[in-house]
């Protein structure tokens, strides 16, 4: 058996971000590495060091964007050729340096340029799709406001573009991971062809992650404890949905009047004065308050203080074939679950019969959901302990979905 040691076979990962705040590539990283050697290059921040070992992964921090106007122009000169020409510069010395036999590429914009690399230096390529990038192309920048951007997304960002650009550029790889079955479905339904090349590698939590909760000692809703609290975790944006259940409020509050939606995760001012005005508009300023980013501490709180955890998705190609990690860090939190109908939302909870299910983008629904999980809350926990089971001691946790990405390595 390989050892963590071994310097004949080492991974070599690329990310156009930082490590090890990405969630994903951080579990990949440390389960490849109890048996591979595992490097990895991104970007740095100005604080961190250039070169660090973290729980045996080597990290090069070799790729620094002076600022977020940087970054910008950097991912429209990508766009162009999709060549990346950071990454371009730095790989040829990190595969040589060390030693690199595989060469992981996190996500779609940096595919073309890790293919041609390790092409170049005759070594394996996998690429890791962690969502539908065309797909999210459609939805990401829907609320901004600036005709500059809408342009700048237009000329370069065309989803159109960029799907026909994953079609073309997936054949080139020797495997393909996706980061849900219905995203494998999506791409081959394209290509049949590459049925072969691909290896769903979810998004489930460690089982370890359970701890956190019950560390939890101070209720974060402890100034709303009259109120049944309905709560969202994470990115804001026009594919979260956040607006359905916004709307929702208005049936929610004629049946649950102490019910509060309270909306938590970064955004920027366009989307979050998008969500305000909706807010606003419907008269809902004391049944809906949006917060800014919390440290994790408190988003472990959040989730098991609140009487419901919701990932209202929208429907549409990007939310289709994707799946976010909080869903199964809900599901260790032992509290009730609602999610929207998108298929790996609803996939999961059905069949673990861990959740509820609304129809996406109904607003009604939504409410309709949400009053029976109130009108039959031990109904709920009961679900919520399904879901827990499942997550604890089931097959969904990164402890069952890590086996498949070190055999699709084994197997290389």
């Amino acid at each position: 058996m390989l050892q963590n040691n071994s310097d004949s076979l080492n991974i070599g990962m690329i990310l156009d971000g930082f490590y090890p705040s990405d969630i994903r590539v951080r579990k990949e990283a440390e389960s490849l590495s109890v048996k591979y050697k595992v490097h990895i290059l991104c970007v740095r921040n100005e604080n961190e060091l250039e070169y660090e070992e973290i729980n045996g992964v080597s990290i090069h921090r070799k790729i620094f964007y002076k600022s977020f106007f940087e970054k910008g122009i950097v991912d429209i000169l990508s766009s162009i050729n999709f060549i990346q020409p950071y990454f371009k510069k730095k790989l040829p010395n990190f595969i040589k340096e060390n030693k690199i036999s595989f060469l992981h590429v996190h996500d779609l914009p940096l595919a073309k340029t890790g293919y041609k690399a390790a092409k170049k230096h005759h070594i394996k390529s996998i690429l890791d799709l962690h969502e539908n990038y065309a797909g999210a192309l459609e939805t990401w920048f829907s609320w901004r406001k600036s005709s500059v951007i809408k342009y700048k997304n237009q000329l370069f960002f065309s989803p159109k573009r960029w799907q026909s650009y994953e079609d073309s550029i997936l054949k080139k790889f020797d495997k393909i991971i996706a980061v849900v079955e219905e995203m494998k479905s999506r791409i081959t339904d394209i290509n049949a062809d590459l049925e072969e090349k691909i290896q769903v590698v979810t998004n489930t939590e460690k089982i370890e992650f359970s701890n956190n909760f019950n560390a939890v000692s101070e209720n974060y809703f402890k100034d709303f404890s009259n109120k049944f609290i309905i709560s969202y975790v994470g990115g804001f944006g026009p594919h979260r949905g956040l607006h359905t259940a916004i709307l929702g409020m208005k049936k929610v509050i004629q049946q649950v009047p102490n019910a509060l939606l309270v909306l938590i995760g970064p955004s920027n001012k366009d989307v979050r004065d998008y969500l305000q005005n909706i807010i606003v508009e419907n008269g809902l300023e004391e049944f809906v308050i949006i917060k800014g980013s919390e440290p994790f501490h408190n988003v472990i709180g959040i989730m098991k203080n609140s009487q419901i955890n919701i990932i209202p998705h929208v429907s549409n190609t990007h939310t289709e074939s994707t799946i976010p990690h909080k869903l199964f860090q809900i599901l260790l939190s032992n509290k009730p679950l609602l999610v929207s109908n998108c298929k790996p939302l609803k996939r999961v909870v059905e069949e673990n019969d861990a959740g509820f299910v609304f129809e996406a983008g109904n607003p009604i629904s939504f409410a309709n959901e949400v009053e029976k999980i109130y009108s039959n809350y031990s109904k709920a926990m009961e679900n919520a302990k399904n879901g827990y089971e499942k997550a604890l001691n089931g097959n969904l946790n990164w402890e069952h979905t890590s086996k498949s990405l070190v055999a699709l390595y084994d197997n290389l």
